[in-house]
């Protein structure tokens, strides 16, 4: 069997992995479309560590293909866990946005890459009165240095720069942060079901999932009119919009919905599968 699209992007949290689980539905989907023909390349905003379970859990037959990590952020080799490819930020841009974001009175997450470095985050200021920092890191393993600047810090660099917030004073942020730093930031502010919480994130400009999907697509001689892709979230949007063939959940946000070029069933309902029983059909 073969099918038009060679390779399908998968999203995690609220897409594949929902309530902390994988439904067998879409497990075995995902299977079938790797014997079919199609590389499957999983595409989350988590970093590699929280990623790698999820892989494992899969045990996909087309193990040589990537990872893409941190919302396009990394490239990564799932057997040895290095970084292929990453993007990040330039150090006087991410001493601008951790500045006007402590300005606002939180405390910063510089995320880094972990093969490279050895550890986790920077974190600007101290979060032992912020329960959803406590939620966000209980829930992992992260190795964290405590920073009172990230000025001055010539090596490494952050891959993502983030906040933790409620929903609603995060959209107002939003707007202002987007004024800010105009063209020069890629900003999404995301659920991230998996911890409980939403997470204001930014990236430095150009850095998405559909620009790692490009690099990915590049060693297999693939262009985004040969590639498929599914998600549930803001950072989505790039890839939804821009690869040939792709889907969202229907009770995705309104905006996910518009740039995705077919709608599935709801988050939890197995929404994998019925995607890739739509391209398999198209063979």
């Amino acid at each position: 069997m073969s099918t038009k699209c060679r390779l399908l992007a998968v999203d995690l949290d609220g897409t594949l992995v929902n309530q902390g689980r994988i439904a067998e539905q879409d497990a075995q989907a995902l299977h079938e479309a790797c014997r079919a023909g199609l590389a499957v390349v999983l595409c989350t905003g988590r970093s590699w560590g929280e990623t790698a379970p999820v892989w494992r859990q899969l045990a996909l037959p087309q193990s040589h293909v990537p990872v893409i990590c941190v919302g396009g952020a990394v490239v990564v080799d799932p057997h040895t866990g290095r970084s292929l490819y990453s993007r990040s930020f330039e150090h006087d841009l991410a001493n601008e946005l951790s500045g006007v974001l402590r300005g606002l009175g939180y405390p910063v997450m510089a995320l880094v890459d972990a093969w490279r470095e050895g550890f986790d985050y920077f974190m600007v200021g101290q979060f032992a009165e912020r329960p959803l920092y406590q939620r966000f890191f209980g829930q992992q393993k992260a190795r964290i240095r405590h920073v009172e600047q990230l000025d001055g810090l010539l090596s490494p660099r952050a891959l993502r720069i983030s906040i933790i917030e409620q929903p609603e004073p995060a959209q107002k942020i939003l707007p202002e942060l987007k004024a800010h730093f105009a063209g020069r930031i890629e900003l999404h502010c995301i659920n991230a079901p998996n911890y409980g919480v939403y997470i204001l994130e930014a990236f430095s400009g150009g850095t998405t999932k559909l620009s790692a999907l490009v690099y990915v697509g590049q060693a297999m001689r693939l262009g985004t009119g040969a590639m498929a892709a599914i998600g549930d979230d803001h950072n989505d949007i790039s890839m939804l919009a821009g690869v040939a063939r792709s889907a969202a959940p229907q009770d995705a946000p309104p905006d996910v919905l518009a740039a995705a070029k077919s709608i599935v069933p709801a988050r939890g309902n197995a929404a994998v599968a019925a995607f890739v029983t739509q391209l398999l059909a198209e063979a």
